[in-house]
């Protein structure tokens, strides 16, 4: 660090190479060897930015915001300004040009990809990545999706849900002859998959947040100049999260107790924001799940058994999700509440 000092040592004489930092070590460094060995140059972390941009538009997009955040996270931080303009102009001029080829929803869609991976980066790098934040960039993630295709559709003289409507109809008739004996099952399907559409969309953002995590988490561990992500068993959400769904499932009260276009409206959106919040309560709970499997000291091979038998059970029975929600008021894991990231002993939160 340059605040050290020499140790008192004498000055080295003149006509002798080196340093008195230099010789510390029990192997002396050569020449121009550093803690950066680890990270990628300028150029490279460019080229891997724009790889994760072209593969945005592609249909393994998912890999992308990986590629884009480890590129970014890796050189941006400790380059300055001109490389996060390097690394952002590198990340979406591919995007937009390569997702132009399938289509003006494809290039939106890798566009707010790679804009999700640079927000986990730069939250990263100032120690900001909380629960908190990640939810609101999965939130603006998916809202900007949604609002990308809808004006796609609009300039195309429909709507989203106008589409969504057409494309069950369509179903409908194709498998309401295969299938004579479930109507009423398949009707049921139908009439949530017009409701809650638009999860899709939360679903679809969360991916892409998840890639631009795991892509960071490879930065942070392949160099120490990079900061290192929160762990996940620290992972805890705000109160702000429970209380938009006790707002939500205050709108569907209110919707199924009245009727007309209103009760519709709130219906269909609190119903989709229910479903959103879903989402970050599982990760509590899956987090709930590392920290017990952390506690008992159990191997990878059985805490991931865990994971994916706890996967099922949310999909079937909401488990996770459930544990989740306790947890925010039962605090299982004793965690210190209300302490900033970044300081010591601190964990996930806001």
């Amino acid at each position: 660090m340059a605040g050290w000092t020499n140790n008192d040592r004498p000055p080295v004489p003149q006509g002798i190479t080196g340093s008195a930092q230099e010789g510390r070590g029990i192997v002396p460094r050569t020449p121009g060897q550093d803690e950066r060995r680890g990270a990628p140059s300028l150029p490279v972390g460019a080229v891997l930015c724009a790889l994760g941009g072209a593969v945005a538009s592609s249909t393994l997009s998912f890999v992308g915001p990986g590629l884009v955040s480890y590129g970014y996270l890796s050189v941006a931080p400790r380059g300055g300004i001109r490389a996060r303009v390097v690394c952002l102009a590198s990340m979406l001029v591919p995007a937009a040009v390569v997702g132009m080829l399938a289509g003006v929803s494809m290039a939106a869609s890798a566009v707010v990809a790679c804009l999700m991976a640079l927000a986990v980066c730069e939250l990263t790098a100032s120690h900001r990545l909380t629960p908190g934040a990640l939810c609101a960039v999965v939130g603006a993630g998916a809202l900007a999706l949604l609002g990308a295709d809808e004006l796609v559709a609009l300039a195309n003289g429909t709507t989203l849900s106008a589409d969504v409507r057409s494309l069950v109809d369509a179903l409908q008739q194709q498998l309401g002859d295969a299938l004579v004996g479930s109507s009423a099952q398949l009707g049921a399907v139908w009439a949530a998959v017009e409701l809650l559409w638009p999860v899709a969309y939360v679903m679809a953002a969360l991916g892409s947040c998840v890639s631009a995590l795991v892509g960071a988490l490879v930065a942070s561990r392949s160099s120490s100049d990079v900061a290192r992500l929160p762990r996940l068993a620290d992972f805890d959400l705000p109160l702000w999260v429970v209380a938009v769904l006790v707002a939500s499932v205050a709108g569907i009260a209110f919707a199924v107790s009245v009727d007309g276009s209103a009760s519709q409206v709130a219906l269909a959106l609190s119903a989709n924001v229910a479903m959103a919040v879903r989402f970050a309560l599982a990760a509590q709970g899956l987090a709930v799940l590392v920290w017990l499997a952390r506690g008992k000291g159990l191997g990878p091979f059985t805490s991931t058994l865990m994971g994916v038998v706890a996967l099922y059970l949310e999909v079937q029975f909401v488990v996770l999700t459930i544990a989740g929600l306790v947890d925010v008021w039962a605090n299982f894991r004793h965690l210190d509440r209300g302490v900033r990231p970044g300081a010591t002993g601190a964990t996930m939160q806001d």
